[in-house]
C-alpha cells in the first residue's frame, strides 16, 4: 500500500470518526435543549397560572371570605338515627358541658317518621339559672334538636330561685346525618349572665350634687371647645373655661372616656338613681350633642 492510499485511509477514518462524534453531540444537546424547551414551558404555565391569581386576588379573597361565613354558619348537624337512649345520652352529655345536674322526668311525646323527627317532653325542678344555661346549650350546641315548646312556674319557697319548668323538644334525625357519639363541645362566644329579675334599679340614696356648686360644670350646659388624647375643653354656662382629665367629676358623674379621634368625650352621669351616658362633640351648634 503506498503512502497516498494509507494516508486517504486514515483520513477518512479519522472524518468517519468526527462524524460520528458529531452527531452524537448534536444529538445529546438537541434532547438537552427539548429538555429545557419543556421545563420553560411548564415554567411559563406556571407563570401565566400566578398571574391569573394575582389579577384575581381580590375576587379570591372575597370568596375566601363568603366560604369562610359560611362554614361557621352551618354549625348544626343533623343526626344520623335517633332513639329514647340516644337523646337521654345526648342530654346527659349536655350536663356534663355545663357542670351541673338537673333532675327531670323524660318521656317520648310522638314520633314522625315522614318528617324524620322524634318529640319528647321533660319536666322538672331546678334553679332558675341552670335551666336558663341548659336551654341555652340545648340551642347552640351541634345537634339539631329545637325547644318548641318551655314552660317556667316559681316555686312555693321563700327567698328561692327554683322554678318548676317543663319543655318539649324535638331531635331530627337522618340517614346522611352524624351518629351522636361523634359530637363534641362546641365553643361558645360567652355566658349567660344573671339578671336580677326583682332588684330595684333606682338607688335607695342618691349622690349627693349641689348644683350651685360651680366648682363642677354642668356638662349638660356646656360646650367643647377642643380636645386631646388626654384633655378636653369646655366652656361652663359662665363662659369659662374647663379643663379636664379622665375620671374628674362634674356635676352629677365623671368624665369617663376621651375620643380625640372622633372627637367625643363621654361622661357617665347619675342624676336620677341610674347611670347613663352623655356625649360632648366639638361642635358649634347645641343640638349636636347627644344624650344616650
Amino acid at each position: 500500500m503506498t503512502n497516498t492510499s494509507r494516508n486517504t485511509l486514515v483520513l477518512a477514518s479519522l472524518l468517519l470518526v468526527n462524524a460520528i462524534g458529531g452527531f452524537l453531540m448534536i444529538n445529546h444537546s438537541q434532547k438537552k435543549l427539548e429538555a429545557r424547551q419543556q421545563d420553560n414551558t411548564a415554567l411559563q404555565t406556571q407563570i401565566n397560572s400566578f398571574r391569573t391569581l394575582v389579577a384575581n386576588r381580590d375576587s379570591l379573597e372575597i370568596e375566601h371570605e363568603r366560604q369562610m361565613l359560611m362554614a361557621s354558619q352551618q354549625s348544626k348537624v343533623i343526626l344520623q338515627r335517633d332513639t329514647q337512649v340516644i337523646t337521654y345520652d345526648y342530654l346527659l352529655k349536655i350536663l356534663q358541658w355545663l357542670g351541673t345536674d338537673i333532675i327531670y322526668d323524660y318521656a317520648l311525646s310522638k314520633q314522625e317518621n315522614e318528617q324524620s323527627y322524634n318529640e319528647y317532653v321533660i319536666s322538672g325542678s331546678s334553679d332558675y339559672m341552670d335551666v336558663v344555661q341548659f336551654t341555652r346549650l340545648l340551642e347552640h350546641q351541634r345537634a339539631l334538636i329545637t325547644v318548641e315548646d318551655i314552660t317556667l312556674a316559681a316555686e312555693n319557697i321563700a327567698h328561692s330561685d327554683t322554678v318548676s319548668f317543663s319543655m318539649i323538644l324535638r331531635t331530627y334525625y337522618a340517614d346522611e346525618g352524624v351518629p351522636a357519639t361523634e359530637i363534641d363541645y362546641k365553643a361558645m362566644a360567652r355566658g349567660m349572665q344573671s339578671f336580677p329579675l326583682f332588684k330595684s334599679k333606682i338607688w335607695e340614696n342618691l349622690p349627693v350634687f349641689d348644683e350651685n356648686d360651680y366648682r363642677l360644670i354642668d356638662v349638660e350646659l356646656g360646650t367643647m371647645l377642643g380636645i386631646s388624647e388626654s384633655r378636653v375643653f369646655l366652656r361652663d354656662r359662665r363662659g369659662i373655661i374647663r379643663i379636664l382629665k379622665r375620671g374628674d367629676e362634674v356635676l352629677w358623674g365623671h368624665l369617663w372616656k376621651i375620643d380625640h379621634r372622633e372627637g367625643l368625650a363621654i361622661f357617665k352621669l347619675n342624676k336620677y338613681g341610674f347611670e347613663e351616658n352623655f356625649i360632648l362633640s366639638i361642635s358649634y351648634q347645641n343640638e349636636e350633642r347627644k344624650n344616650e
